[in-house]
């Protein structure tokens, strides 16, 4: 069985779609990349609820 090799934005656009999948996405010390390809991939307004990220132990 052959798997398809999907790219960081290929993944978030197939998780946006996913009605089953819903919620925050928290990041310490990783900036905001993985936010932003989620946000990027398209219909993230139907998964996305809140985004939090952490510097130096302060919220933004």
């Amino acid at each position: 069985m052959e798997h398809e090799i999907l790219s960081s934005g290929n993944k978030a656009l197939k998780i946006n779609l996913n009605p089953a999948i819903f919620g925050t996405i928290a990041e310490i010390g990783g900036g905001q990349e993985v936010a932003r390809e989620f946000f990027r991939a398209g219909g993230a307004s139907k998964t996305i609820a809140k985004s939090i990220s952490a510097y130096n132990k302060t919220f933004s």
